[in-house]
């Protein structure tokens, strides 16, 4: 397998990228670096852009004396899954601390021209598992960072020891991992001893799910695996439209009941069952006559939600919807583009779009009850280096974001204020995560911070 096929998404967006330069389309789509070409793709002499236009986003005066109601924090001792647990349903966490930063701990190699951290680490059992941008398989306690062992993921013939894509799950005592380098495995919790290991046709491009004794993920040529998670064998694929201009993160499938819901790169959001991988609807979160290029790039990089017989789904072309789970018939949809998972709690649905907009939405209608704008530039005034942010997470009655820039805010989610903001020290584009009263980020140069 060529070490260059992960790298196939940049070169699809860079061929299509019309007036824009390349460095412009690489930035957005895979925006690891200090995003100054920025300010080449946005008018600069009074102009506004249309595209920015048609995406505002304003509260509705309907709603106004009306705040998001949320779900009361549990107890969450641990996040097995990318997405929380397998729905991509996170529960609202207790959290007593001040949100403070507890510790700080390297996890292994971070990300550079060869590899990238690109999935969020899992906790379960005690225990944190994350992938480093050398491909090595990490395992540390999850309550102060000590490691407990590791596994090399890279191949140990042949000339590739450099991959994009895949990420970690866990579920009892065995850790589910899917690799760039075209393999899904399983190894033991405890010992990090491999159990099985199974080869795919294309290396994995998203983050694996486990349900129901099944182990789900999308390899980069959009086809949906079903591995049993007990041996690895494969009981059914599902092949999506093929697309190549995808933005390289590690999304990963819904699973919820008896089905699958599944994120492709093309915009398609696929359920199937489980059982046997019987396709009952799809859903095209794609908008046309867009004005540039980055924007014809469909890709659902976060996480659908599937929660009270609704799926949540946000597209980087700019369309947010809620789907009914059975018929998949749309109930309500906003144009909000979004590489980020939608974070349902009570009545209200929180999202950040791509342009740094935070927005609470009643998750009934779609109706707007505040938006925050975050920062977005480093250096607003010139509008230089374009910041991304990440998230959001619901701990302690707090909304919690990171940013490219390496800050964290915490913000109040009845109204949208920003209460404290902390600087983690490194550039942050993973998800956080949140488990025993801690909340974890993973720094793009290989670091791990904790917050109580």
């Amino acid at each position: 397998m060529s070490s260059l096929r992960p790298l196939a998404a940049i070169a699809a967006a860079i061929a299509l990228s019309g007036c824009a330069t390349a460095a412009n389309v690489g930035d957005a789509v895979w925006p690891f670096n200090d995003g100054d070409s920025a300010k080449a793709v946005e008018p600069q002499d009074g102009r506004i852009s249309i595209l920015n236009f048609e995406q505002k986003l304003e509260a509705d005066p309907a709603l106004d004396g009306r705040t998001p109601i949320l779900q009361p924090p549990v107890d969450v001792a641990d996040w097995s899954q990318p997405g929380g647990p397998a729905s991509n349903h996170p529960p609202h966490m207790n959290a007593s601390g001040d949100f403070s930063i507890a510790w700080r701990r390297d996890i292994g190699a971070g990300s550079d021209k060869r590899g990238r951290i690109s999935s969020p680490p899992v906790v379960a059992g005690g225990r944190l598992f994350v992938i480093d941008a050398d491909n090595r398989l990490v395992a540390l306690s999850a309550d102060r960072g000590q490691k407990l062992w590791s596994n090399d993921l890279a191949p140990n013939k042949g000339r590739d020891r450099h991959a994009l894509g895949g990420g970690v799950a866990a579920s009892g005592d065995k850790v589910f991992v899917t690799s760039g380098f075209g393999f899904a495995a399983a190894f033991d919790a405890a010992t990090g001893a491999e159990t099985w290991r199974a080869t795919s046709n294309a290396p994995f491009h998203a983050a694996p799910t486990f349900g129901g004794g099944r182990v789900y993920a999308v390899t980069n040529d959009s086809e949906l695996l079903a591995m049993d998670a007990a041996t690895g064998a494969v009981q059914w694929t599902h092949q999506a439209i093929a697309e190549p201009a995808r933005i390289l993160s590690a999304s990963s499938p819904a699973v919820n009941d008896d089905l699958v819901i599944a994120p492709f790169a093309s915009g398609e959001i696929v359920a199937l069952l489980a059982a046997n991988g019987r396709r009952l609807w799809v859903d095209a979160l794609t908008r046309a006559g867009r004005l540039t290029s980055l924007s014809a790039i469909n890709d659902v990089a976060g996480r659908p939600v599937a929660v009270g017989g609704v799926i949540y789904a946000a597209s980087h072309s700019g369309i947010l919807a809620a789907i009914d789970q059975r018929s998949g018939q749309r109930l309500w949809s906003r144009g909000l583009a979004s590489t980020q998972t939608p974070l349902i709690s009570g009545d209200a649905l929180f999202v950040v779009s791509v342009d740094g907009e935070l927005a609470a939405m009643d998750r009934a209608d779609g109706r707007v009850f505040w938006v925050t704008q975050l920062q977005r530039y480093k250096d607003e005034k010139d509008r230089k280096g374009r910041i991304s942010w990440t998230g959001p997470l619901l701990a302690g009655g707090k909304l919690v974001l990171a940013s490219s820039l390496g800050d964290c805010v915490i913000i109040d989610p009845s109204n949208g204020q920003i209460s404290k903001t902390l600087r983690l020290g490194a550039p942050v584009f993973i998800p956080p995560i949140a488990a025993g009263g801690q909340i974890y980020f993973t720094t793009d140069e290989g670091g791990l911070v904790a917050l109580r």
